[in-house]
């Protein structure tokens, strides 16, 4: 029977259908196996919590009736449940890691067609059962989570269209007369209720005791909140003002500064909780107003605030700490306007807490809502029109100060605030009362966020500035060129902090919040990898520290190590620039590890990449690889003399795509480095900075030749930069030119980057030493014959004749051409003997071949021709 049941096996293997028929009736078993041990732990706890749960919430979802309330409670439940489900997920115990190591150490399993051994099949097989039965608990929460996910992302879409159906809900128009009429019967109803309440509180005698035995304690505490805000306040408020002036120190003084706008907040909140008190501890107790009265510590506090971010934006008393730039006079209108705007909120409170206390009809409700709706928009108007001030005046002196707001903030806001001006009274005038108060009450609300957020910004600069700083220069916000890229990420901060509070103004709740953030923190599946917030922390936290850990080694090297070898600074630069690609390569590849990133399935997406590499960046490619082995093989080095393209300089940076040289005329000249690879590149210092020097020398014909050799000799000998190794000085006498002896000074110099300056030294010395010897050096002279002088010229007579020749303008029928000597030019017939000197020969040579040329001929000193080795 065993041998049967083993030649069946064999069967199965040799035959390709039968095999993919055996892995078929394994998967069965091991989902058998899975769902018998879920139907065993499905019925404990918390998997019993779970499905109760949602069963109910599907309920909800099918019932229309259902209220927002309601889908929240449940939503919370669900929300709690979906987090313990993907924790148990997500979690792998001992046994389940075990099975796995073992099933990763059996190989992958056999593709299709193909077969392994029996021994390995089975083992396969019963860890694969294991794995399924262990696994159990984590695939049954995983699907609940899924579940709790879509159920939750449908209740979230019930309550947004609830909310939108709410705001659309159409109330009687405030416009209608008899709507107005209702609401003054119905305000008298209340009035007379609060009224006769009011007696009946005054009727009862240990009520009014009790209200007469307080009565002075709560005028005492009015008193106080009065002299608080009247008479304290200023008082403060004003020396610390004076002190500021006087303060010379710039971090002392901001830190009064700041104290002082703490004390504009803390006065008035000490003033109404004063207030608040008196009230409470008179005992005074109206049901009928029950939530006015518990509303009013809030509206107090929309005031308080209203007031003091007025206070910081405009700054009626200080000009030069505001953040916009305005007038004094309209600095204290948009204070104004602030307080205003606080006392709309309080009256937009104030009607939601009278309609808890009291039910008004919704034509009631609207006509009380007109006036406010009316008053928010006109303030914020008005408020739009002081921005706008703003703009013009911070145009106008064309971005002098750096201190204040931009502009274009300036105009997205008066843009906005005039658009929910607008809508806010056009809504509420055709009946859609609450989307009247969503136009203008979040954008109140967001203008007071916005603006502490640029107080924030503009007070962490100045911070920074004035203790980083101490001179005495009091600009409040220095520009921002000054912090790089601190005002960037600082904005980046207060985006993220302030954005999920705006957001929450506009309508959105705090559930929606938590599921961004639990969306970022859990992360989307892109491939086989899952991308969220902790990834890419994890990423480039540790990128970042790889690459700081890179810099690190090559300062240490480039400081400590390598200045004690005998590498030169080329080789030193090339090292150093090859540690830091090695250090980013291996920080990219263990960020990318240790974030548990999966490269694999890009493994299609970066060949398709390569060949667009290969025929789109192929120059980029050749470049890069060109660097490389600039760095590797070194023809050049930072800090060499080299001529290329046309080029010469020398070498200041050797980058990945290009090598950048500074000419003489300390040009910049980038030039890529597949040209120094392919091409021919001239490079003066490769081995030594030992070069050759030639300097052309023309001496007068008739001049010592000896002397002319020694002198150049002694002249190069004598100079600190020439070498007598490889060769020593040598004179070379190369041409006996037309006017000239030609003669070449060759030596070898010590450093060829100061060719010109040694050239230079060498040429003074020469020509000092063979002027003090006597010999000349020879000038550019020319000599014109012109035909038929007679028939362009009238003769002479006799007595001209002779004056010519006493002045010496006509000598052999040279110097026809009319003008004057140097003996005529200067008064005298003394002339230069070096001049006179040069002159012979010519003159001989000349007498020698009268009929040389009839237009006439020209020599040159032969050393003015001579151009310089240098490139």
């Amino acid at each position: 029977m065993r041998t049967d049941q083993t030649g069946w096996l064999s069967f199965l293997r040799g035959s390709g259908g039968l095999a993919v028929l055996t892995h078929f009736l394994w998967l069965l078993l091991l989902l058998g196996s899975v769902l018998t041990y879920g139907a065993d732990f499905s019925q404990q706890e918390p998997y019993i919590s779970w499905e109760k749960t949602a069963k109910k919430a599907e309920q909800l979802l099918f019932d229309k009736n259902t209220t927002n309330g309601q889908f929240e409670a449940i939503r919370q439940q669900l929300a709690e449940q979906r987090d313990q489900a993907y924790k148990i997920a997500n979690y792998k115990d001992v046994e389940v890691r075990t099975l796995e190591a073992q099933l990763d150490a059996l190989g992958p399993p056999p593709a299709e067609g193909e077969s392994e051994a029996e021994v390995t099949a089975k083992r396969r097989a019963n860890l694969e059962q294991s794995l399924a039965i262990a696994s159990g608990p984590s695939f049954y929460s995983e699907g609940a989570y899924e579940r709790a996910n879509l159920l939750i992302s449908e209740i979230d879409s019930r309550i947004r269209k609830n909310t939108t159906q709410e705001w659309l809900n159409k109330s009687p128009s405030p416009l209608v007369p008899s709507h107005w009429e209702t609401a003054v019967t119905e305000w008298h109803t209340f009035t007379d209720k609060v009224s006769q309440e009011f007696q009946v509180y005054q009727s009862d005698k240990e009520r009014k005791h009790k209200l007469l035995a307080a009565l002075p304690l709560s005028i005492a505490l009015i008193v106080l909140a009065v002299l608080l805000i009247a008479i304290i306040q200023p008082r403060i408020i004003e020396k610390s003002e004076i002190a500021i002036r006087k303060i010379r120190k710039k971090s002392l003084a901001f830190l009064v500064s700041l104290m002082a706008a703490c004390l504009h907040l803390l006065f008035p909140i000490l003033s109404f909780l004063a207030i608040y008190t008196a009230f409470l501890v008179s005992g005074l107790r109206l049901t009928s107003v029950n939530t006015v009265i518990a509303a009013m510590p809030f509206m107090a506090l929309f005031l308080v605030i209203s007031y003091w971010l007025g206070f910081l934006i405009f700054r009626p008393r200080t000009p030069d700490q505001r953040i916009i730039s305005i007038t004094d006079s309209v600095a204290r209108r948009g204070l104004r306007t602030c307080v205003l705007l606080g006392l709309f909120i309080c009256l937009i409170s104030l009607i939601d807490a009278l309609q808890l206390d009291y039910t008004f009809s919704p034509a009631s409700t609207a006509v009380f809502t007109l006036p406010v709706i009316v008053f928010g928009s006109l303030l914020m108007w008005r408020l739009a029109l002081i921005l706008s001030k703003a703009v013009e005046q911070d145009q106008s002196t064309e971005g002098e100060h750096t201190d204040t707001v931009s502009s274009g903030v300036l105009k997205a806001l008066i843009v906005l605030m005039k658009a929910s001006s607008i809508l806010s009274v056009l809504f509420v005038s055709i009946g859609y009362d609450n989307l009247a108060r969503q136009a203008i009450i979040p954008m109140v609300v967001s203008i007071g966020l916005i603006a502490f957020s640029m107080v924030v910004y503009c007070g962490i600069l100045g911070l920074m500035a004035r203790f980083g700083d101490q001179d005495d220069d009091r600009s409040d916000v220095p520009s921002d060129s000054q912090h790089g890229l601190i005002p960037f990420f600082l904005i980046a901060l207060i985006t993220l902090i302030v954005a999920p509070l705006l957001a929450m103004t506009w309508g959105a709740r705090l559930t929606d919040i938590a599921e961004i953030w639990r969306l970022l923190s859990e992360g989307i599946e892109l491939g086989d990898a899952r991308i969220s917030l902790n990834v890419i922390l994890t990423l480039f936290t540790v990128l970042f520290v790889g690459v700081v850990a890179t810099r690190w080694l090559q300062y240490v090297l480039r400081h400590s190590v390598l200045p004690k070898t005998k590498t030169d600074a080329g080789a030193r630069t090339a090292l150093i620039t090859g540690v830091g690609y090695v250090g980013y390569t291996l920080s990219a590849l263990i960020a990318v590890s240790a974030a548990g990133l999966n490269l694999s399935s890009l493994a299609v997406v970066a060949g398709a990449l390569s060949v667009g590499i290969g025929f789109g960046l192929q120059t980029v490619v050749s470049n890069f690889v060109s660097g490389i082995i600039l760095l590797i093989e070194r023809p050049i080095k930072e800090g060499d003399w080299i001529e290329v393209s046309g080029y010469s300089g020398f070498v200041k940076k050797i980058a990945v795509r290009s090598t950048r040289i500074e000419t003489f005329d300390l040009h910049d000249v980038v030039i890529p480095n597949s040209d120094l690879i392919a091409g021919i590149v001239k490079n003066m210092t490769l081995r030594s900075s030992h070069g050759r020097l030639v300097v052309k020398i023309g001496v007068a014909y008739g001049s010592d030749l000896k002397v002319v050799k020694s002198v150049l000799i002694d002249a190069a000998k004598q100079h600190d930069m020439v070498l007598s190794y490889p060769a020593a000085p040598v004179v070379i006498f190369s041409e006996m030119g037309d006017s000239a002896l030609l003669f070449e000074l060759r030596c070898f110099i010590r450093d060829i980057r100061q060719v010109f300056v040694v050239k230079s030294d060498l040429l003074f010395e020469i020509y000092q030493q063979l002027t003090d010897h006597g010999v000349s050096i020879p000038f550019p002279q020319r000599d014109i014959h012109i035909k038929n002088l007679s028939d362009l010229v009238p003769p002479q007579t006799s007595r001209e004749h002779k004056d010519n020749e006493k002045t010496g303008d006509v000598e052999d029928g040279e110097n026809t051409s009319g003008k004057k000597t140097d003996g005529e030019k200067t008064g005298n017939n003394k002339t230069d003997p070096i001049k006179t000197a040069a002159t012979k020969p010519e003159r001989k040579a000349d007498n020698a071949n009268p009929q040389d040329t009839d237009m006439g001929h020209a020599t040159g000193n032969a050393a003015s021709n001579n151009e310089s080795d240098a490139p």
